[in-house]
């Protein structure tokens, strides 16, 4: 059957092409940005700031339109397996290019959460931008979250880039699990990492170890230049507890270097491919060394039902990952914040 937002008989049906199969539909350029101002001004007529606790219920009628695809449920087996699933075509062409052009005029014009260290790195700015902001609040973008978490929620909780520009090569590899950076705990934290140009292992394609997500102790946290990461976390770094218990003594080993006996798995991307992984799974790419080839990714991180906030002592925690000051926050409270909206299931009473 047709998904709802292509049914003849939806009064804002988008024209789709065909460019690779089922998983390959591109919407016509422009017109995604135009739903996606509608849908802003009905769910903000209908459900207030979409900002703020409630989901957005990106509607007309019975209508919802969506540039991005659904999951299939070998890709979620996949994932609870291995932690990671490569989802191929899984954002229309179109909208990558428009996403392309707005992502670009973010690194013109960077907001505050930016580190440079020989390639971008900038987080937690796409809300702010309708295109973006579309794209971060589809409805099947965070089914598709909740799905692969086994959770019945899925919550947007921030956004992340990476640009390497050609011929930017770092020295050796950056392995690494995200979840003890941020503040939070729990099974149900998920990336959608979505390429944006096609790449490839030489320009810097994410790569993993697979099954990594099982072990239940972190690698020691290091920064981009292999050194120990501090930041401020102004009031609240009272409520930090000791969390030695729950890490190695050491950084991750160098897998690369025997990629074999580790299992890494190397993929290689679309433009409108992604893949999704699990926040404890190790992963790193190199430098790119393509001499023409950028590499820029999109990343979007989502919780679930079973995430508690947390606050490790001695470890990097992101505090651009913060509730709002005057907003509560508790080890081991359920991830409540005006700065997380739900984004799945779409009703009206979510809190």
């Amino acid at each position: 059957a047709s998904p709802h937002w292509a049914r003849p008989s939806c009064p804002h049906r988008l024209t789709i092409c065909r460019r690779a199969g089922p998983t390959g539909g591109q919407i016509r350029k422009g017109r995604f940005l135009a739903c996606v101002e509608r849908r802003e001004r009905h769910a903000a007529a209908r459900f207030g700031d979409a900002s703020s606790t409630k989901s957005v219920k990106p509607t007309y009628g019975q209508c919802v339109v969506s540039p991005v695809r659904a999951i299939s449920e070998d890709e979620i087996a996949v994932y609870r397996e291995y932690g990671v699933a490569k989802l191929s075509g899984l954002v229309a062409l179109d909208l990558v290019e428009e996403m392309r052009v707005a992502l670009d005029e973010h690194v013109a014009n960077p907001g505050q959460w930016v580190t440079d260290a020989g390639f971008r790195s900038q987080r937690c700015f796409g809300l702010g931008d309708p295109l973006l902001r579309g794209y971060l609040l589809d409805p099947v973008l965070g089914e598709n979250a909740a799905r692969a978490m086994g959770s019945p929620t899925a919550n947007f909780f921030f956004d992340h880039m990476f640009l390497f520009e050609p011929d930017t090569p770092i020295d050796g590899h950056y392995w690494h699990q995200d979840l003890p950076f941020w503040p939070v705990d729990g099974d149900h934290v998920v990336s959608v990492w979505l390429s944006l140009y096609d790449c490839e292992p030489e320009s810097a394609a994410l790569k993993f170890v697979p099954g990594s997500h099982r072990e239940r102790r972190f690698y020691r946290p290091l920064g981009f230049d292999g050194s120990p990461m501090t930041g401020d976390l102004g009031d609240r770094a009272e409520l930090a507890i000791d969390a030695r218990s729950q890490f190695f003594d050491h950084a991750a080993p160098a897998f690369h270097e025997d990629p074999e006996t580790h299992g890494v798995r190397e993929f290689s991307y679309l433009a409108g491919d992604a893949v999704i992984f699990n926040t404890r799974t190790v992963h790193s790419s190199g430098g790119n060394n393509s001499p023409d080839q950028r590499r820029l990714a999109y990343s979007t991180r989502f919780i679930g039902d079973d995430a508690r906030m947390m606050l490790r002592q001695g470890v990097f925690q992101d505090p651009a990952l913060l509730p709002d000051p005057d907003e509560h926050f508790a080890v081991g409270a359920p991830m409540r914040s005006r700065r997380w909206p739900r984004v799945y299931p779409m009703t009206s009473g979510d809190e």
